[in-house]
């Protein structure tokens, strides 16, 4: 039964609002109540419930976001505890990193290392964000078989919603030939690099800052790739 059903009324509610909160659909409680339909009061109770075990995190603007619990479930093998450590170079001082996973025609930001360098939009653990403005995924699209790609993006489909349109336009972001560094510019989540992860399904993303010197850029993007391959 996906989250659709309603024989556990608060844990199908409980998903509903970790699906908006992390789609971006709504990151505040009155956005959530306007969203999903539920009283003032029990929205005050999930919340509460969801934030105290740590799957829902508040802002210092106040706004909602995935906590940290997110990454403990998501990344039990504390991958990304191991990738950041590698990333531990000067050439990626100061910079913010996130490690990705592909859901359908979305990307999901599994865990985010921050970085001290200012950024257009910086992500948050648990946050989704669509594919196509995400250099990871065509990192981890670019590192399976043509079979492999479609099985990932299909698997989602039915929970999303997707059209077979929709799973192909995510399957042209899969390139023919691999790179060492793929890389993205989108007004939602500005300028990225990325590499994947060999043998497991996630990407390593760097957020690049606006008007970062580009012979500083390329020394970080062979600073990322190095680390996919020494963590």
């Amino acid at each position: 039964m996906g989250i659709g059903g309603s024989r556990t009324p608060a844990v199908h509610r409980g998903a509903r609002i970790l699906d908006a909160i992390s789609s971006g659909a709504a990151t505040t409680p009155a956005a959530l109540i306007g969203l999903l339909g539920l009283p003032k009061s029990s929205m005050a109770d999930l919340l509460s419930t969801l934030e105290e075990v740590g799957f829902v995190a508040r802002g210092a603007d106040g706004d909602l976001h995935m906590g940290r619990r997110w990454s403990d479930i998501s990344d039990p093998n504390a991958l990304a505890h191991n990738l950041f450590r590698a990333c531990t170079t000067p050439d990626l001082e100061g910079h913010t990193i996130s490690l990705v996973q592909l859901f359908g025609n979305q990307v999901v930001f599994v865990d985010v290392h921050l970085g001290r360098l200012p950024l257009p939009l910086t992500p948050r653990p648990g946050q989704r964000a669509p594919a196509a403005s995400c250099a990871g995924a065509a990192a981890i699209l670019s590192a399976m078989t043509p079979e492999e790609a479609a099985e990932t993006v299909s698997a989602a489909a039915a929970h999303l919603g997707l059209t077979a349109d929709d799973v192909q336009r995510c399957l042209q972001l899969r390139h023919r030939h691999r790179r060492k560094v793929y890389e993205s510019q989108s007004p939602q989540m500005g300028r990225q690099l990325a590499c994947s992860v060999p043998g497991t399904g996630f990407a390593l993303t760097l957020h690049v800052p606006d008007r970062w010197p580009e012979p500083s850029t390329l020394k970080a993007a062979r600073a990322l790739n190095a680390a996919t391959n020494a963590y």
